[in-house]
């Protein structure tokens, strides 16, 4: 998925307008995944 890529890059400056246009996402799907908050479910699939 990219769009903690896109969350890594605006947290050092670039973007996320500019970052969604490169990887020609859109920028409502990314902010409604960045403002659902992670189950638990997802927190034991993830790697440690």
């Amino acid at each position: 998925m990219k769009y903690p890529l896109v969350r890594e890059l605006a947290a050092v400056g670039i973007p996320v307008t500019v970052t969604c246009r490169v990887l020609k996402l859109t920028r409502q799907p990314y902010y409604r995944w960045l403002a659902t908050p992670v189950t638990d479910a997802e927190l034991e699939l993830s790697p440690a």
